[in-house]
Protein backbone atom coordinates (compact mmCIF):
# COMPACT_ATOMS: atom_id res chain seq x y z
CA UNK A 1 0.00 0.00 0.00
CA UNK A 2 2.79 2.21 1.11
CA UNK A 3 4.19 1.64 -2.68
CA UNK A 4 0.64 2.71 -4.07
CA UNK A 5 0.98 5.74 -2.53
CA UNK A 6 3.94 7.26 -3.63
CA UNK A 7 3.17 6.03 -6.41
CA UNK A 8 -0.08 8.52 -6.60
CA UNK A 9 1.65 11.12 -5.16
CA UNK A 10 4.64 11.11 -7.75
CA UNK A 11 1.78 11.14 -10.40
CA UNK A 12 0.10 14.25 -9.10
CA UNK A 13 3.25 16.15 -8.95
CA UNK A 14 4.27 14.68 -12.32
CA UNK A 15 1.10 15.69 -13.39
CA UNK A 16 1.54 19.28 -11.68
CA UNK A 17 4.81 20.02 -13.25
CA UNK A 18 3.88 18.59 -16.86
CA UNK A 19 0.63 21.67 -16.66
CA UNK A 20 3.71 24.09 -17.03
CA UNK A 21 4.58 23.24 -20.30
CA UNK A 22 3.12 21.28 -22.98
CA UNK A 23 4.80 17.54 -23.57
CA UNK A 24 5.65 17.80 -27.20
CA UNK A 25 5.39 20.18 -29.93
CA UNK A 26 3.41 23.63 -29.10
CA UNK A 27 0.47 24.67 -31.47
CA UNK A 28 1.81 25.67 -35.17
CA UNK A 29 0.39 27.03 -38.40
CA UNK A 30 1.46 27.73 -41.78
CA UNK A 31 1.52 31.48 -42.38
CA UNK A 32 0.30 32.75 -45.73
CA UNK A 33 3.70 33.97 -46.92
CA UNK A 34 4.85 30.28 -45.83
CA UNK A 35 6.89 30.84 -42.25
CA UNK A 36 5.96 28.43 -39.36
CA UNK A 37 4.08 30.23 -36.91
CA UNK A 38 4.67 29.36 -32.91
CA UNK A 39 2.03 29.89 -30.29
CA UNK A 40 4.46 29.46 -27.51
CA UNK A 41 3.24 28.37 -24.26
CA UNK A 42 2.03 30.43 -21.54
CA UNK A 43 5.13 31.96 -19.61
CA UNK A 44 5.75 31.20 -15.56
CA UNK A 45 6.11 33.71 -13.01
CA UNK A 46 9.65 34.13 -14.31
CA UNK A 47 8.67 35.13 -17.55
CA UNK A 48 9.99 31.66 -19.14
CA UNK A 49 8.00 30.23 -21.84
CA UNK A 50 9.35 26.20 -21.65
CA UNK A 51 8.36 24.34 -25.58
CA UNK A 52 9.03 20.86 -25.60
CA UNK A 53 9.80 19.33 -29.23
CA UNK A 54 9.75 16.05 -30.64
CA UNK A 55 10.96 17.90 -33.78
CA UNK A 56 12.25 21.24 -34.01
CA UNK A 57 13.30 22.25 -37.63
CA UNK A 58 13.40 25.59 -39.10
CA UNK A 59 12.70 25.62 -43.03
CA UNK A 60 14.14 28.41 -45.71
CA UNK A 61 10.90 30.23 -44.90
CA UNK A 62 11.55 30.75 -41.52
CA UNK A 63 9.78 30.38 -38.43
CA UNK A 64 7.97 33.06 -35.80
CA UNK A 65 7.62 32.44 -32.24
CA UNK A 66 4.28 34.05 -31.44
CA UNK A 67 5.23 36.48 -28.29
CA UNK A 68 2.17 38.62 -28.51
CA UNK A 69 -0.87 39.04 -26.51
CA UNK A 70 -2.37 41.58 -29.24
CA UNK A 71 -3.15 40.80 -33.14
CA UNK A 72 0.32 41.77 -34.69
CA UNK A 73 0.31 43.59 -37.79
CA UNK A 74 2.82 43.19 -40.06
CA UNK A 75 3.85 44.06 -43.15
CA UNK A 76 4.41 40.61 -44.14
CA UNK A 77 1.47 39.33 -42.86
CA UNK A 78 -0.70 39.84 -39.99
CA UNK A 79 -0.75 37.35 -37.29
CA UNK A 80 -3.41 36.63 -34.41
CA UNK A 81 -2.60 37.17 -30.83
CA UNK A 82 -1.47 34.07 -28.96
CA UNK A 83 -4.06 32.88 -26.74
CA UNK A 84 -2.01 30.86 -24.48
CA UNK A 85 -0.56 34.05 -23.05
CA UNK A 86 -1.37 36.05 -20.24
CA UNK A 87 1.82 38.15 -20.52
CA UNK A 88 5.02 38.47 -22.82
CA UNK A 89 7.84 36.11 -22.23
CA UNK A 90 10.96 36.98 -21.30
CA UNK A 91 12.65 33.82 -22.22
CA UNK A 92 11.13 31.44 -25.10
CA UNK A 93 13.08 28.04 -24.77
CA UNK A 94 12.72 25.58 -27.71
CA UNK A 95 13.88 21.85 -26.26
CA UNK A 96 13.85 18.59 -28.06
CA UNK A 97 13.48 15.51 -26.31
CA UNK A 98 13.66 13.22 -28.90
CA UNK A 99 16.78 11.57 -30.87
CA UNK A 100 16.19 13.91 -33.87
CA UNK A 101 18.85 16.32 -34.55
CA UNK A 102 17.61 20.54 -35.66
CA UNK A 103 18.05 22.06 -38.87
CA UNK A 104 17.88 25.14 -38.91
CA UNK A 105 17.12 26.92 -42.44
CA UNK A 106 15.68 29.96 -42.18
CA UNK A 107 14.75 33.11 -40.21
CA UNK A 108 13.36 32.95 -36.28
CA UNK A 109 11.27 35.98 -35.00
CA UNK A 110 9.94 36.81 -31.96
CA UNK A 111 7.17 38.21 -33.18
CA UNK A 112 5.33 41.05 -30.30
CA UNK A 113 7.57 41.77 -27.35
CA UNK A 114 11.20 40.87 -27.87
CA UNK A 115 12.42 37.82 -25.94
CA UNK A 116 15.75 35.39 -24.94
CA UNK A 117 15.20 32.49 -27.59
CA UNK A 118 16.91 29.23 -26.99
CA UNK A 119 17.12 26.15 -29.12
CA UNK A 120 18.17 23.31 -26.81
CA UNK A 121 18.83 19.82 -28.68
CA UNK A 122 21.17 17.17 -27.36
CA UNK A 123 21.56 16.12 -31.03
CA UNK A 124 22.82 18.25 -32.50
CA UNK A 125 22.29 21.63 -33.98
CA UNK A 126 22.95 22.77 -37.79
CA UNK A 127 22.55 26.45 -39.31
CA UNK A 128 22.48 27.27 -42.69
CA UNK A 129 21.56 30.06 -43.43
CA UNK A 130 19.63 30.69 -40.28
CA UNK A 131 18.81 34.55 -38.74
CA UNK A 132 17.56 35.64 -35.43
CA UNK A 133 14.90 38.88 -35.59
CA UNK A 134 13.21 40.53 -32.59
CA UNK A 135 15.60 38.14 -30.40
CA UNK A 136 17.31 39.67 -26.90
CA UNK A 137 19.40 37.12 -26.88
CA UNK A 138 20.00 33.76 -28.84
CA UNK A 139 20.84 30.46 -27.71
CA UNK A 140 21.85 27.32 -29.68
CA UNK A 141 23.17 24.45 -27.43
CA UNK A 142 23.28 20.67 -27.03
CA UNK A 143 23.00 20.98 -23.11
CA UNK A 144 20.38 19.62 -21.18
CA UNK A 145 18.14 22.68 -19.56
CA UNK A 146 18.99 23.56 -16.15
CA UNK A 147 15.62 24.04 -14.02
CA UNK A 148 15.64 25.12 -10.39
CA UNK A 149 12.30 26.56 -8.60
CA UNK A 150 10.80 27.07 -11.85
CA UNK A 151 13.70 29.18 -13.61
CA UNK A 152 16.06 28.56 -16.17
CA UNK A 153 19.56 28.71 -13.83
CA UNK A 154 21.96 27.15 -16.89
CA UNK A 155 22.37 23.82 -19.04
CA UNK A 156 24.54 20.77 -18.66
CA UNK A 157 26.60 20.24 -21.95
CA UNK A 158 27.17 16.39 -22.00
CA UNK A 159 27.53 15.39 -26.02
CA UNK A 160 26.08 16.88 -29.33
CA UNK A 161 27.46 19.69 -32.23
CA UNK A 162 26.62 22.80 -33.07
CA UNK A 163 27.51 23.37 -36.73
CA UNK A 164 27.14 26.75 -39.18
CA UNK A 165 27.39 25.90 -42.38
CA UNK A 166 26.88 27.99 -46.06
CA UNK A 167 25.04 31.05 -45.19
CA UNK A 168 25.77 31.22 -42.19
CA UNK A 169 24.24 32.85 -39.09
CA UNK A 170 22.93 36.22 -38.85
CA UNK A 171 21.86 37.75 -35.21
CA UNK A 172 23.28 41.60 -35.70
CA UNK A 173 23.21 43.96 -32.90
CA UNK A 174 22.70 40.70 -30.10
CA UNK A 175 24.08 38.32 -28.47
CA UNK A 176 24.81 35.25 -29.79
CA UNK A 177 25.56 32.30 -27.38
CA UNK A 178 26.97 28.57 -28.70
CA UNK A 179 27.40 26.08 -26.05
CA UNK A 180 28.03 22.39 -26.98
CA UNK A 181 30.90 19.97 -26.71
CA UNK A 182 32.00 20.68 -29.99
CA UNK A 183 31.53 23.86 -32.18
CA UNK A 184 32.07 23.79 -36.09
CA UNK A 185 32.10 26.79 -38.18
CA UNK A 186 32.40 26.91 -42.00
CA UNK A 187 29.86 29.59 -42.44
CA UNK A 188 29.92 33.27 -41.60
CA UNK A 189 28.53 34.22 -38.07
CA UNK A 190 27.36 37.99 -37.65
CA UNK A 191 26.44 38.99 -34.58
CA UNK A 192 26.69 41.51 -32.21
CA UNK A 193 28.38 39.76 -29.35
CA UNK A 194 29.40 35.97 -29.76
CA UNK A 195 29.99 33.92 -27.02
CA UNK A 196 31.30 30.14 -28.24
CA UNK A 197 31.64 27.55 -25.43
CA UNK A 198 33.18 23.97 -26.33
CA UNK A 199 34.05 20.68 -24.13
CA UNK A 200 31.82 18.98 -21.80
CA UNK A 201 30.61 21.41 -18.47
CA UNK A 202 27.73 22.81 -16.52
CA UNK A 203 27.04 26.92 -17.52
CA UNK A 204 25.37 28.85 -15.13
CA UNK A 205 23.17 31.15 -17.09
CA UNK A 206 23.23 33.62 -14.05
CA UNK A 207 26.79 34.14 -14.06
CA UNK A 208 27.71 32.95 -17.16
CA UNK A 209 30.35 30.78 -14.90
CA UNK A 210 31.43 27.46 -16.77
CA UNK A 211 32.49 24.48 -14.42
CA UNK A 212 34.60 21.88 -16.54
CA UNK A 213 33.64 17.93 -16.48
CA UNK A 214 36.41 16.29 -16.38
CA UNK A 215 35.39 13.22 -17.94
CA UNK A 216 37.16 14.17 -21.63
CA UNK A 217 39.17 10.88 -22.30
CA UNK A 218 40.12 12.11 -26.07
CA UNK A 219 42.09 15.01 -28.02
CA UNK A 220 40.22 16.89 -30.13
CA UNK A 221 39.53 20.64 -31.32
CA UNK A 222 36.47 21.50 -29.74
CA UNK A 223 36.28 24.96 -31.62
CA UNK A 224 36.66 24.74 -35.71
CA UNK A 225 36.89 27.44 -37.97
CA UNK A 226 37.22 26.17 -41.30
CA UNK A 227 38.68 28.42 -44.51
CA UNK A 228 35.08 29.11 -45.38
CA UNK A 229 33.99 29.95 -41.97
CA UNK A 230 34.26 33.68 -39.63
CA UNK A 231 33.06 35.30 -37.55
CA UNK A 232 32.20 38.95 -37.77
CA UNK A 233 31.26 40.80 -34.23
CA UNK A 234 31.11 43.08 -31.53
CA UNK A 235 32.74 41.11 -28.87
CA UNK A 236 33.80 37.75 -30.11
CA UNK A 237 34.38 34.87 -26.90
CA UNK A 238 35.70 32.07 -27.93
CA UNK A 239 36.38 28.51 -24.69
CA UNK A 240 36.61 24.98 -24.74
CA UNK A 241 36.84 23.85 -21.21
CA UNK A 242 39.06 20.91 -20.57
CA UNK A 243 42.87 19.85 -21.20
CA UNK A 244 43.11 18.62 -24.69
CA UNK A 245 39.72 20.35 -26.02
CA UNK A 246 41.66 23.00 -28.44
CA UNK A 247 40.27 25.61 -30.93
CA UNK A 248 41.41 25.58 -34.51
CA UNK A 249 40.73 28.98 -37.01
CA UNK A 250 40.96 28.62 -40.42
CA UNK A 251 38.63 31.36 -41.55
CA UNK A 252 38.62 35.33 -40.74
CA UNK A 253 37.26 36.31 -37.41
CA UNK A 254 36.43 40.52 -36.81
CA UNK A 255 35.66 41.74 -33.43
CA UNK A 256 36.00 45.31 -31.60
CA UNK A 257 37.20 43.34 -28.62
CA UNK A 258 38.43 39.40 -28.79
CA UNK A 259 38.92 36.51 -26.26
CA UNK A 260 40.05 33.02 -27.20
CA UNK A 261 40.67 30.63 -24.20
CA UNK A 262 41.33 26.91 -24.21
CA UNK A 263 42.61 24.38 -22.39
CA UNK A 264 44.07 22.54 -25.12
CA UNK A 265 46.07 23.73 -28.00
CA UNK A 266 45.13 27.04 -29.90
CA UNK A 267 46.05 26.86 -33.69
CA UNK A 268 44.98 29.98 -35.98
CA UNK A 269 46.37 29.48 -39.26
CA UNK A 270 43.77 32.29 -40.39
CA UNK A 271 43.59 35.84 -39.77
CA UNK A 272 42.40 37.43 -36.22
CA UNK A 273 41.49 41.27 -36.20
CA UNK A 274 40.74 42.95 -32.96
CA UNK A 275 40.47 46.99 -33.40
CA UNK A 276 40.61 46.88 -29.69
CA UNK A 277 41.95 44.22 -27.67
CA UNK A 278 43.07 40.40 -28.52
CA UNK A 279 43.31 37.95 -26.19
CA UNK A 280 44.14 33.96 -27.09
CA UNK A 281 45.19 31.58 -24.31
CA UNK A 282 46.38 27.96 -24.47
CA UNK A 283 46.69 24.92 -21.66
CA UNK A 284 48.97 23.13 -24.68
CA UNK A 285 50.75 24.45 -27.10
CA UNK A 286 49.90 27.84 -29.24
CA UNK A 287 50.82 28.48 -32.98
CA UNK A 288 50.35 31.21 -34.97
CA UNK A 289 50.76 30.77 -38.79
CA UNK A 290 48.38 32.95 -39.83
CA UNK A 291 47.82 36.90 -38.85
CA UNK A 292 46.75 38.84 -35.49
CA UNK A 293 45.96 42.16 -35.28
CA UNK A 294 44.72 44.80 -32.77
CA UNK A 295 45.67 47.51 -30.49
CA UNK A 296 46.69 45.23 -27.21
CA UNK A 297 47.23 41.79 -28.43
CA UNK A 298 47.98 39.44 -25.08
CA UNK A 299 49.22 35.40 -26.19
CA UNK A 300 49.86 33.53 -23.49
CA UNK A 301 50.75 29.61 -23.51
CA UNK A 302 51.45 26.84 -20.94
CA UNK A 303 53.67 25.20 -23.84
CA UNK A 304 55.45 26.44 -26.15
CA UNK A 305 53.90 29.75 -28.17
CA UNK A 306 55.12 29.52 -32.18
CA UNK A 307 55.00 31.92 -34.24
CA UNK A 308 54.98 31.40 -37.99
CA UNK A 309 52.66 34.09 -39.08
CA UNK A 310 52.45 37.71 -38.61
CA UNK A 311 51.38 39.20 -35.35
CA UNK A 312 50.66 43.48 -35.41
CA UNK A 313 49.48 45.13 -31.94
CA UNK A 314 49.28 49.27 -32.92
CA UNK A 315 50.29 49.65 -29.12
CA UNK A 316 51.14 46.49 -27.16
CA UNK A 317 52.04 43.51 -28.05
CA UNK A 318 52.49 41.25 -24.66
CA UNK A 319 53.40 37.12 -25.20
CA UNK A 320 54.45 34.81 -22.68
CA UNK A 321 54.94 30.77 -22.35
CA UNK A 322 55.57 28.23 -19.74
CA UNK A 323 58.12 26.66 -22.18
CA UNK A 324 59.22 27.90 -25.40
CA UNK A 325 58.82 31.24 -27.62
CA UNK A 326 59.96 30.54 -31.07
CA UNK A 327 59.05 33.04 -33.93
CA UNK A 328 60.25 31.62 -37.64
CA UNK A 329 61.87 32.89 -40.52
CA UNK A 330 59.83 35.64 -42.13
CA UNK A 331 57.67 35.77 -39.26
CA UNK A 332 56.92 38.79 -37.56
CA UNK A 333 56.37 40.12 -33.89
CA UNK A 334 55.76 43.42 -33.84
CA UNK A 335 54.21 46.51 -31.51
CA UNK A 336 54.05 50.04 -31.92
CA UNK A 337 54.36 50.78 -27.85
CA UNK A 338 55.67 47.60 -26.45
CA UNK A 339 56.59 44.01 -27.55
CA UNK A 340 57.44 41.86 -24.38
CA UNK A 341 58.34 38.00 -25.09
CA UNK A 342 58.43 36.24 -21.36
CA UNK A 343 59.20 32.37 -21.37
CA UNK A 344 59.26 31.08 -17.94
CA UNK A 345 60.94 27.83 -18.43
CA UNK A 346 61.57 27.84 -21.82
CA UNK A 347 64.17 29.65 -24.60
CA UNK A 348 63.50 32.49 -27.19
CA UNK A 349 64.36 31.74 -30.59
CA UNK A 350 64.15 34.62 -33.13
CA UNK A 351 64.56 33.84 -36.79
CA UNK A 352 62.29 36.63 -37.75
CA UNK A 353 61.46 39.93 -36.82
CA UNK A 354 60.82 41.12 -33.54
CA UNK A 355 60.28 45.35 -33.49
CA UNK A 356 58.35 47.96 -32.40
CA UNK A 357 58.37 51.81 -32.40
CA UNK A 358 58.71 51.95 -28.06
CA UNK A 359 60.24 48.92 -26.12
CA UNK A 360 61.48 45.15 -27.27
CA UNK A 361 61.77 43.10 -23.79
CA UNK A 362 62.77 39.72 -24.35
CA UNK A 363 63.14 37.11 -20.63
CA UNK A 364 63.40 33.65 -20.25
CA UNK A 365 64.07 31.72 -17.50
CA UNK A 366 62.72 34.31 -15.01
CA UNK A 367 59.53 34.62 -12.52
CA UNK A 368 58.74 38.43 -11.21
CA UNK A 369 56.95 39.08 -8.59
CA UNK A 370 54.64 42.00 -7.31
CA UNK A 371 57.91 44.48 -7.26
CA UNK A 372 59.63 43.50 -10.45
CA UNK A 373 62.55 41.55 -8.65
CA UNK A 374 63.27 38.68 -10.85
CA UNK A 375 63.87 34.99 -9.21
CA UNK A 376 65.43 32.33 -11.96
CA UNK A 377 63.72 28.92 -12.32
CA UNK A 378 65.19 27.33 -15.21
CA UNK A 379 68.87 27.73 -17.26
CA UNK A 380 67.53 29.01 -20.38
CA UNK A 381 68.76 30.89 -23.55
CA UNK A 382 67.88 33.92 -25.87
CA UNK A 383 69.40 33.15 -29.28
CA UNK A 384 68.76 35.34 -32.35
CA UNK A 385 69.69 35.14 -36.19
CA UNK A 386 66.98 37.70 -37.38
CA UNK A 387 66.08 40.69 -36.68
CA UNK A 388 65.47 42.52 -33.01
CA UNK A 389 64.42 46.26 -33.47
CA UNK A 390 63.40 48.30 -30.34
CA UNK A 391 63.13 52.39 -31.35
CA UNK A 392 63.40 52.87 -27.66
CA UNK A 393 65.13 50.06 -25.87
CA UNK A 394 65.90 46.64 -26.14
CA UNK A 395 66.10 44.59 -23.23
CA UNK A 396 67.58 40.87 -23.85
CA UNK A 397 67.56 38.69 -20.55
CA UNK A 398 68.43 34.70 -20.20
CA UNK A 399 69.53 32.95 -17.40
CA UNK A 400 71.88 30.97 -18.81
CA UNK A 401 72.82 32.16 -22.81
CA UNK A 402 71.86 35.56 -25.03
CA UNK A 403 73.47 33.69 -28.16
CA UNK A 404 73.38 36.89 -30.91
CA UNK A 405 74.31 34.54 -33.74
CA UNK A 406 73.57 36.52 -36.70
CA UNK A 407 71.05 39.16 -38.18
CA UNK A 408 70.77 42.21 -36.40
CA UNK A 409 70.19 44.62 -32.79
CA UNK A 410 68.96 47.80 -32.79
CA UNK A 411 67.80 50.41 -31.16
CA UNK A 412 68.14 54.51 -30.72
CA UNK A 413 67.68 54.14 -26.96
CA UNK A 414 68.86 51.69 -23.83
CA UNK A 415 69.74 48.32 -24.83
CA UNK A 416 70.86 45.99 -22.30
CA UNK A 417 71.77 42.54 -22.17
CA UNK A 418 71.81 40.34 -19.53
CA UNK A 419 72.93 36.31 -19.37
CA UNK A 420 75.32 34.59 -17.48
CA UNK A 421 77.28 33.97 -21.12
CA UNK A 422 76.91 36.05 -23.69
CA UNK A 423 77.69 35.95 -27.21
CA UNK A 424 77.15 38.46 -30.18
CA UNK A 425 77.79 37.96 -34.18
CA UNK A 426 75.28 40.45 -35.05
CA UNK A 427 75.69 43.92 -36.01
CA UNK A 428 74.40 45.30 -33.14
CA UNK A 429 73.33 49.06 -32.20
CA UNK A 430 72.33 51.60 -30.03
CA UNK A 431 72.57 54.85 -27.96
CA UNK A 432 73.32 53.34 -24.13
CA UNK A 433 73.92 50.11 -24.65
CA UNK A 434 75.02 47.77 -21.11
CA UNK A 435 76.06 44.12 -21.44
CA UNK A 436 76.16 42.17 -17.66
CA UNK A 437 77.75 38.56 -17.75
CA UNK A 438 79.67 36.07 -16.59
CA UNK A 439 81.69 35.43 -19.84
CA UNK A 440 81.01 37.80 -23.12
CA UNK A 441 81.98 37.54 -26.32
CA UNK A 442 82.09 39.28 -29.14
CA UNK A 443 83.12 38.61 -33.44
CA UNK A 444 81.18 41.62 -35.11
CA UNK A 445 80.19 44.71 -34.02
CA UNK A 446 78.63 45.84 -31.66
CA UNK A 447 78.30 50.72 -31.56
CA UNK A 448 77.09 52.72 -29.04
CA UNK A 449 76.93 56.43 -29.93
CA UNK A 450 77.03 57.32 -26.49
CA UNK A 451 78.04 54.89 -23.23
CA UNK A 452 79.00 51.25 -23.72
CA UNK A 453 79.35 49.31 -20.79
CA UNK A 454 80.62 45.71 -20.45
CA UNK A 455 80.69 43.47 -17.52
CA UNK A 456 82.26 39.89 -17.76
CA UNK A 457 82.40 38.80 -14.45
CA UNK A 458 84.79 35.94 -15.59
CA UNK A 459 86.12 36.99 -19.02
CA UNK A 460 85.60 39.76 -22.06
CA UNK A 461 86.90 38.28 -25.22
CA UNK A 462 86.75 40.52 -28.64
CA UNK A 463 87.50 39.37 -32.35
CA UNK A 464 85.19 42.33 -33.39
CA UNK A 465 84.49 45.64 -32.70
CA UNK A 466 83.54 47.40 -29.47
CA UNK A 467 82.73 51.18 -29.88
CA UNK A 468 81.50 53.82 -28.16
CA UNK A 469 81.49 57.57 -27.18
CA UNK A 470 82.51 56.11 -24.17
CA UNK A 471 83.82 52.67 -23.42
CA UNK A 472 83.87 50.40 -20.08
CA UNK A 473 85.14 47.04 -19.83
CA UNK A 474 84.97 45.20 -16.22
CA UNK A 475 86.31 42.01 -15.88
CA UNK A 476 87.76 40.08 -12.67
CA UNK A 477 89.65 37.72 -15.28
CA UNK A 478 90.90 38.24 -18.72
CA UNK A 479 90.09 40.45 -21.80
CA UNK A 480 91.22 38.80 -25.09
CA UNK A 481 91.45 41.15 -27.89
CA UNK A 482 93.39 39.06 -30.16
CA UNK A 483 93.86 35.45 -31.18
CA UNK A 484 96.01 33.85 -33.64
CA UNK A 485 95.65 30.30 -34.86
CA UNK A 486 99.54 28.29 -35.38
CA UNK A 487 100.83 31.58 -33.98
CA UNK A 488 100.86 33.54 -37.01
CA UNK A 489 97.21 33.82 -38.39
CA UNK A 490 96.81 36.24 -36.16
CA UNK A 491 92.52 38.20 -35.81
CA UNK A 492 92.40 41.55 -33.86
CA UNK A 493 89.91 43.02 -31.85
CA UNK A 494 89.17 46.74 -31.61
CA UNK A 495 88.22 48.81 -28.32
CA UNK A 496 87.09 52.13 -29.51
CA UNK A 497 85.80 55.57 -27.86
CA UNK A 498 85.98 58.65 -29.15
CA UNK A 499 86.05 60.05 -25.41
CA UNK A 500 87.64 57.47 -22.76
CA UNK A 501 87.71 53.62 -22.59
CA UNK A 502 87.60 52.65 -18.81
CA UNK A 503 88.80 49.42 -17.98
CA UNK A 504 88.29 47.75 -14.70
CA UNK A 505 90.51 44.36 -14.33
CA UNK A 506 92.14 43.19 -11.05
CA UNK A 507 94.39 41.01 -12.89
CA UNK A 508 95.86 42.75 -15.54
CA UNK A 509 98.62 44.61 -14.81
CA UNK A 510 98.68 47.03 -17.55
CA UNK A 511 97.14 48.43 -20.95
CA UNK A 512 99.75 47.20 -22.74
CA UNK A 513 98.69 43.38 -21.57
CA UNK A 514 95.83 43.72 -23.44
CA UNK A 515 96.50 42.88 -27.44
CA UNK A 516 94.67 44.04 -30.59
CA UNK A 517 93.89 47.06 -31.26
CA UNK A 518 92.78 49.99 -28.55
CA UNK A 519 91.82 53.89 -30.04
CA UNK A 520 90.54 56.30 -27.86
CA UNK A 521 92.42 59.95 -26.69
CA UNK A 522 92.18 58.45 -23.04
CA UNK A 523 92.41 55.03 -21.71
CA UNK A 524 92.09 54.18 -17.83
CA UNK A 525 93.24 51.15 -16.51
CA UNK A 526 91.19 50.08 -12.85
CA UNK A 527 92.56 47.70 -10.09
CA UNK A 528 89.17 47.52 -8.22
CA UNK A 529 87.21 44.32 -8.06
CA UNK A 530 84.44 43.96 -9.98
CA UNK A 531 80.67 42.78 -7.92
Amino acid sequence: MKMHKFNLVFLATSVAMMSQVALADPATYTHLNGSTVVNINKADTNGLSHNMWSDFNVSDKGMVLNNSTADLIRDSGNIAKNNNLDAAAKVILNEVISNKASTLKGFIEVGGTAADVIIANPNGITCTGCSFVNASRATLTTGTPVLYDGALTGFNVQKGTVTVNGSGLTNTDSYTDILAENVRINGQITSGTLRAIAGRYTYDSTTDMVTADGSHAFLVNGIDVSALGGVTAGVILLQSTKTGVGVNNNGTLTADNMQISTNGTLINSGSLKATTNLIASSGGTLTNSGSMTGTNIQLVSSGDLNNNGTVNASAILSAAAGSKISNSEKATLNATTTNQLIAYKGDIENKGTISSDGTVYLRSGYTSDADNALTAVANTKVTNTGTISGKSAVNLLATDQVNLNSGSVSTEGTAYVVANTVKNATTFSGKDITVYSGSFENTSTMTAEDAFVVTGLNSITNYGTLKGNTLALNTNGKINNKTCSWLVLCTSGTLSADTSINITAPTIASVSDIAGNIVAPTVTLNKTTTE
